[in-house]
Parts: C-alpha cells; sequence; structure tokens
C-alpha cells in the first residue's frame, strides 16, 4: 500500500487533534481543579496518572496494532481521548477529573499507532520526511491549541474541553470511513500474546537490551528526559529571572510551534536526502545543547526568542530522525510494539525529567536543569557517533 496525501493528511489530522487536545487542557486544567482542591499536587496529578495510564498501556497498544492491525487500535484509541476529554468537561468532583486523565492515558496509542502507520505505508527513503509530519502537527498544536483554548475559556471553563472531546470524536467518525488497514495480514505478529505481554516493562526490556537498539533507545530517553525538564521548567526560570507575564510565555510558545512546524512540516525531508538521519540527529542533539547553555545565559530576555527558535530548530531535526532509525533497526511486525515502547518511555520522562529539573532548580541553582542537561545530550551525542547503523543483521 502507497501513502495517499489523503490518509497523510488524515494522519497529520490525528496527531494535531491530539496536541491541541493536551494544550487545551494545559489552559485550563489548573482553574477547573481549583474548584475542587486547591493545592498544586492536584493539578501535577493530572500530568502524572495520564503518563502513568500510558506507560503501563502503550507497549500492550501497540502489540495489539501489530497482531490486529493499526486501524482498530488507532480507532479505539481516538474513541478513548474522546470519552476522557468528555467526562473531564462534565467533571462534578476531583476524583471525576482523575478518571477521565487514566482512560485518556490507558488508550493514548494515537501518536505511537500514528507513527506504526506511518512506518507501514513509507519506504525508508522517504520516513523521515513523512514521520516529519508528527513534528509539525506538535508544532501547530503549540500555536493553535493554548489561543483556542483561551478563546473558548470566555464562554465556559469546559468548553475548551469539550471541543477536545469533539475534535476526538469527530477524527474517530472520519477514521472509519476512510482509513484502510496499513498492516496486511501476512506481516503481522502471530506468536500468542501471553501474562508477561500486560508488563510493560516486559516490553522494554526485550528491546533495550537488543545492542544497537538498545543504544538508540538509551538516547531517546536521555533527550526526552531533558526535553520534559526543560519545557517544565523554561516559565519558572523565565518569571524569576526577567520578570516576564503569561503573553511572553505564550510567545515563546509561539515561536518554537513555527519553527518546529516548518522544520518538520517540509524541511526535514529535503535535508535527510542530502545528510542522513544519523547526521541530522547528531545536529539536533548538538543544537540543542549548546542552546540550552545559551538560554541560562542570556543577559536579556529579548535574546531568548532568537535562542527558543534555535533549540526548537534542533528539536525539529532530532525528534523525526530518532524515531525513524529506530524504525528501520526493528523488524516489520514489530513496529507497533516498538512506537509502543518509545510512547511508554516518553510517558516515564515525562513523570522523571520534570522531576528532576524541580529539584536541582531548587536545591542547586536554578541554571542547573540546563548545564547538566547540556551535558546528558552531549553524552547522548557521543553515543549516536560511536554506534553503528547496520539494520539488516538485526532484523535476521
Amino acid at each position: 500500500m502507497k501513502v495517499s496525501k489523503k490518509i497523510l493528511a488524515f494522519l497529520f489530522s490525528i496527531v494535531l487533534f491530539d496536541f491541541i487536545g493536551l494544550t487545551i487542557l494545559i489552559t485550563v486544567q489548573t482553574f477547573i481543579v481549583k474548584e475542587y482542591n486547591t493545592t498544586a499536587l492536584a493539578v501535577t496529578l493530572l500530568t502524572v496518572i495520564y503518563a502513568a495510564a500510558q506507560f503501563i498501556a502503550a507497549p500492550l497498544l501497540g502489540k495489539l496494532s501489530d497482531r490486529y492491525g493499526r486501524r482498530p487500535i488507532l480507532l479505539f484509541s481516538l474513541l478513548g481521548s474522546a470519552v476522557g476529554y468528555f467526562i473531564f468537561g462534565i467533571g462534578g468532583a476531583l476524583w471525576v477529573l482523575y478518571i477521565s486523565r487514566l482512560i485518556d492515558g490507558f488508550t493514548g496509542g494515537n501518536v505511537s499507532i500514528a507513527n506504526a502507520y506511518i512506518t507501514d505505508v513509507s519506504s525508508e527513503k522517504d520516513r523521515t520526511q513523512s514521520l516529519g509530519i508528527v513534528g509539525a502537527a506538535f508544532g501547530l498544536g503549540l500555536i493553535i491549541g493554548p489561543i483556542l483554548g483561551g478563546l473558548l475559556s470566555q464562554i465556559s471553563l469546559s468548553a475548551p474541553v469539550y471541543i477536545a472531546g469533539l475534535f476526538s470524536l469527530f477524527a474517530t467518525i472520519v477514521g472509519f470511513f476512510i482509513l484502510p488497514e496499513s498492516l496486511p495480514k501476512n506481516k503481522r505478529e502471530t506468536i500468542k500474546l501471553v501474562r508477561k505481554d500486560l508488563n510493560p516493562l516486559s516490553s522494554i526490556g526485550k528491546f533495550i537490551t537488543k545492542p544497537i537498539l538498545g543504544i538508540f533507545l538509551l538516547v531517546f530517553i536521555i533527550f526526552n528526559f531533558t526535553f520534559s525538564g526543560f519545557t517544565i521548567s523554561l516559565p519558572i526560570f523565565l518569571i524569576h529571572k526577567f520578570n516576564i507575564n503569561a503573553l511572553n510565555v505564550a510567545g515563546i510558545l509561539f515561536v518554537s510551534g513555527v519553527v518546529s512546524s516548518i522544520v518538520q512540516g517540509g524541511l526535514i525531508g529535503r535535508l535527510d536526502i542530502r545528510f542522513g538521519d544519523k547526521k541530522l540527529l547528531m545536529v539536533g542533539l548538538v543544537i540543542f545543547s549548546i542552546g540550552l547553555i545559551f538560554f541560562f545565559m542570556a543577559p536579556s530576555f529579548w535574546m531568548i526568542y532568537p535562542i527558543i527558535g534555535f533549540i526548537s530548530f534542533g528539536l525539529g531535526l532530532t525528534t523525526p530522525t530518532l524515531s525513524s532509525i529506530i524504525s528501520k533497526i526493528v523488524s516489520k511486525n514489530q513496529i507497533g510494539e516498538v512506537f509502543g515502547v518509545t510512547t511508554s518511555l516518553n510517558s516515564l520522562m515525562s513523570i522523571f525529567g520534570p522531576l528532576w529539573a524541580g529539584l536541582v532548580y531548587d536545591y542547586i541553582r536554578p541554571s542547573a536543569p540546563y548545564w547538566m542537561g547540556a551535558i546528558l545530550l552531549l553524552i547522548a551525542f557521543i553515543l549516536v557517533v560511536k554506534t553503528k547503523i547496520i539494520p539488516k543483521q538485526l532484523k535476521k
């Protein structure tokens, strides 16, 4: 099956709606939670519960997509997101909000299954460019979500959440009618599922112990650990250093979203043809590392805007190339599972990265998450430099 523009546009829309939903929720969740509980922990638990549920479920969803096809699992994930958002909008009690995030987390295979679908229908030569649509959708979601959330919150605090649910429900309905299956039956996993398949650590352990794949999964862990810590601590650091307001933070997110969309929406394909995945990944890691140093050393706030653009350029190079390399190392009938593992690892890093950043920010110094993050990224760079990618040998 060859990927059509219509299918690629639909997959782009799925990922875009996913990120719009997440960023919409961020704009209003604090205010909604405060109706029931005024502690910061009550708000942060929403993210922790979602990430923990996704960590548990993502590898299993990936395995199921390898066994039963991408289409049914993707539609199931989209419907789960819609249900989660609608329950959050209804609310009524804090435990209801937590249940809604639990449901969305357990069915949170939208992006990983979309990645697997794109991998199914893309040649290895075009894979990085095709996977770049995920990053481009992320960038656009970062622009549209906060703006949409802010405008709709003027109607009511629950209005943005209902719209996010409608986006997911609309994608489910459209996908049911237009989305063909991407994984032929003769290429699906046939090994019977056993009890250990319900354990996310089992899938992670299976892949991370492979000689080449394990190194790139370690690079994935380091990158997402640093990125999540940087993202969460960014407004705290800037408010402390430059006394900025919410509009300034929105402006920074806007710049990041625009640059990410440009790089991953079109530029990455041309660069990949010329330089290849590995070189682009190395450059992306170095740019992110240097950008972190520039970030905490910036003497004036206006300098943060070009620095964020520089960092976002590095992120735009790193994300699709790393996903592409990982997909090329594993066999065809393990692509869904390995993307489930990366989603699961990303969920873990969404817990531990911000926790680490907050601790070193408070107990070492405010600049610590950035210079320490730069060191971690340089370690990841060295790992990539020293690792030879030999996909065909690992697929035997």
